[in-house]
């Protein structure tokens, strides 16, 4: 008669651990490569292209590019466009109604970002965010003037400057997209109304859509179903190709020519706001303690940082292509990416993305 085969939990336990454990990584794999698009030049062309055609975002896009590289890329607008206009020392008075929540502070800045508004979308169709450069240093010259004008102070920080210019963007996202209707927490109050978006008039074809309404005898929020203007864009990237040895070369050679003058145009920069690098003293307690105020450092390091010649080991030139859900196409990009290290960044200095600005 055959012995009952032993149970050997000890082996068990081992295999179901080795399983268990590939599992993991597996899953571990597919969440980081699905998370850190830069691991892939496909995924990074894609990633660039769609932020910028769903919402007109170009702004958002440059954190897919070379510009990100060295820097934050909300550090690298700090320094190399807000520095000239930062002006929130402890002596400079703000206007009186700053912080108190009153209607006075909410009409002033509604006025100052919905005057700043006009002024970003006119940037948009005169430059496209390509020209960042332009569009950076004419919005807050302007802003500057505007927070003047309107709230009659010589104050500006740059958790100000942030608010007015990422508010901007979503509105003009928005004003694409269009919006649906939103309650509040308490089901009754609209905080933002519903709107035909550019996109939905130009793309959109009439489809059922549930929708929230308020109902007029309970006065409350309830849910019906009505005809709407529907369109969905899919971005696909249909070629991504490594540039040869010989190419490589070539291009690297025109990318050192496009961003050397860029990369030296910070001290040039300073000196014509006449940036410098001070000190101030800061009492803590009972110390004195000397603060370094790197004006003029900060906007030439944040320029001189752009430069990225030295470091690219690869780049691949990508199409991506744009199109609607009956696959017709509405645009066609072009995008170069390049390899530093172990991550790929969109070339932004070799990029016209107006083909995307759908609505200009």
């Amino acid at each position: 008669m055959a012995k009952n085969k032993e149970f050997k939990a000890g082996l068990y336990a081992v295999v179901a651990g080795v399983a268990v454990a590939a599992i993991l990584v597996l899953l571990t794999i597919f969440a980081f490569t699905t998370r850190y698009t830069a691991f892939a030049p496909d995924k990074v062309a894609q990633t660039y292209v769609d932020t910028i055609v769903q919402t007109g975002d170009g702004y958002n896009a440059y954190k897919n590019t070379l510009v990100s590289k060295n820097a934050k890329y909300g550090d690298f607008i700090r320094n190399a466009y807000m520095k000239p206009y930062v002006n929130d020392s402890d002596d400079v008075k703000q206007a009186e109604f700053v912080g108190t929540g009153s209607d006075e502070e909410a009409k002033a800045i509604d006025k100052v970002y919905s005057t700043m508004y006009d002024y970003y979308v006119e940037l948009i169709k005169t430059y496209g965010m390509d020209d960042y450069d332009t569009v950076f240093s004419k919005y807050f010259e302007k802003l500057s003037q505007v927070r003047k004008d309107v709230y009659g102070d010589e104050y500006m920080d740059t958790d100000f400057m942030f608010g007015a210019f990422e508010s901007n963007v979503s509105t003009y996202g928005k004003s694409l997209t269009g919006t649906q209707r939103t309650f509040a927490s308490d089901n009754k109050t609209v905080i933002q109304e519903q709107s035909t978006g550019a996109y939905q008039t130009m793309f959109g074809k009439e489809q059922d859509v549930e929708v929230d309404v308020l109902d007029k005898n309970s006065q409350k929020k309830k849910t019906v179903t009505e005809k709407q203007l529907v369109y969905k864009f899919t971005t696909t990237v249909k070629e991504c190709k490594a540039l040869s040895d010989d190419e490589l070369k070539a291009y690297l050679a025109d990318y050192e020519a496009r961003i050397k003058s860029v990369a030296e145009s910070g001290e040039a920069k300073a000196d014509k706001f006449g940036l410098e690098d001070t000190t101030k003293e800061k009492k803590i307690l009972f110390f004195n303690k000397t603060e370094n105020i790197n004006n003029k450092s900060d906007m030439v390091d944040a320029f001189k940082k752009l430069d990225c010649s030295d470091s690219i080991d690869a780049v691949s030139k990508c199409i991506v292509e744009v199109t609607l859900e009956d696959k017709s196409v509405v645009a066609t990009q072009e995008v170069y990416v390049a390899k530093i290290g172990n991550s790929w960044y969109v070339d932004d200095t070799n990029a016209d993305t107006s083909a995307l600005y759908l609505a200009k």
